[in-house]
């Protein structure tokens, strides 16, 4: 029998303002893809995968999330499996010449938008147990190190350096609220310093460093490597404080801004709502967050807790990144933006994220 308790705790300001941002996210990606013409109907697109997301989020939101988490080792694995097959067979996808993408027949499957879940989920599982939280040492952090790196590097691979970067930062995040051990933190901090020379010799191509250097001066190949951070900021500039109106955006529709509809959505869409319009997406995405974790004081166990901070976790770091480097202030990473970039798989991956954080605060009482 269903369990009444379910609805009473769904929370539907959390749908709501998921919701309220990705329908801004499609009028934005209409918008962008406006000069496209019918050839790449990317609009209609993504319409039918935020339906199917939402149709997917409400159908993880219905299982146990403490039966997903002890699944979460196989699809874990799974998903490593899938980066593989990315290496060997993968695609690139719609608009980019990166192979990142497995065809499914006319679908685009993106891996490593679902290996960062699968990774949260395993986290959840792993220090769930009592004995693996406080005071962490070397031995408790081998299978977390282990199931972060293996993707890690895969990832690096394709290359995404965007997601590769968030696995760390969602890594980092878990264990400090597990619990670390002082002398790791400060012996893995002396290290990280240590390597940045040997990095940026040995480990860094030269299109790395052009790309550093190029977020610190544009200007010095403003036609080439720089061009797109260029764009970027006129368009956000030339957006004002109300903005040029809808469609009525010169950078998208004259083909001057580059990846439009996916990575620099927030370029389009602050050319034309201007910067009042950014004001508020910016608040929507602040209150998402913190409403996000405001959770975590709910959660009567120590999964539901790892589970809603991990996700949480994931989405701040994109939006942050995403408009940083929009913006200028950081460097290009190939990062989407929530709910708001055209992407399937990014869509997709994101509302099972919600799904689940959904699925804690469902079963807040169930413990």
């Amino acid at each position: 029998m269903f369990d009444r308790r379910l609805l009473e705790d769904f929370d539907w300001i959390l749908l709501l303002t998921v919701v309220t941002i990705s329908i801004i996210g499609l009028i934005s990606i209409y918008s962008a893809s406006y000069s496209y013409g019918t050839e790449t109907p990317y609009f209609q697109k993504q319409i039918i995968w935020f339906c199917v997301s939402l149709v997917t989020m409400a159908i993880v939101t219905m299982i146990d999330y403490r039966f997903l988490e002890r699944l979460s080792p196989l699809l874990h694995l799974f998903m490593i499996i899938l980066l593989l097959v990315v290496l060997m067979y993968g695609i690139g996808g719609p608009g980019s010449r990166v192979n990142r993408w497995i065809k499914l027949g006319p679908l685009f499957f993106q891996p490593s938008e679902f290996v960062k879940y699968t990774l949260v989920l395993f986290f959840a599982y792993y220090f769930n147990e009592s004995r693996r939280i406080g005071n962490l040492g070397v031995k408790e952090l081998i299978w977390p190190l282990v199931a972060t790196l293996v993707p890690f590097a895969l990832i690096l691979k394709q290359p995404a350096y965007g997601t590769a970067i968030l696995l760390i930062f969602m890594f980092i995040t878990i264990i400090f609220l597990a619990g670390i051990r002082l002398k790791i933190i400060l012996f893995t901090t002396i290290l990280g310093f240590i390597s940045v020379p040997f990095a940026w010799i040995f480990f860094l191509k030269q299109y790395h460093r052009d790309r550093i250097q190029i977020f610190f001066n544009p200007e010095l190949d403003p036609l080439g490597k720089g061009y797109q951070i260029i764009q970027s900021k006129i368009s956000v500039g030339s957006g004002q404080f109300w903005g040029k109106g809808y469609l009525n955006g010169t950078q998208a529709r004259l083909n001057f801004l580059p990846a439009r509809h996916t990575d620099f959505i927030f370029s389009v869409f602050t050319e034309e709502w201007g910067f009042f319009g950014g004001v508020v997406l910016v608040g929507l995405y602040l209150f998402l967050i913190l409403w996000c974790l405001r959770h975590i004081g709910k959660t009567k166990d120590r999964s539901g807790t790892i589970l809603t901070l991990g996700i949480t976790s994931i989405l701040a770091f994109q939006i942050v990144i995403n408009i940083g480097m929009v913006l200028g202030l950081l460097p290009i990473m190939g990062m989407p933006l929530p709910f708001m970039s055209y992407g399937g798989s990014a869509l997709l991956s994101q509302m099972i994220g919600i799904g689940l954080i959904l699925n804690v605060r469902m079963r807040r009482y169930d413990i």
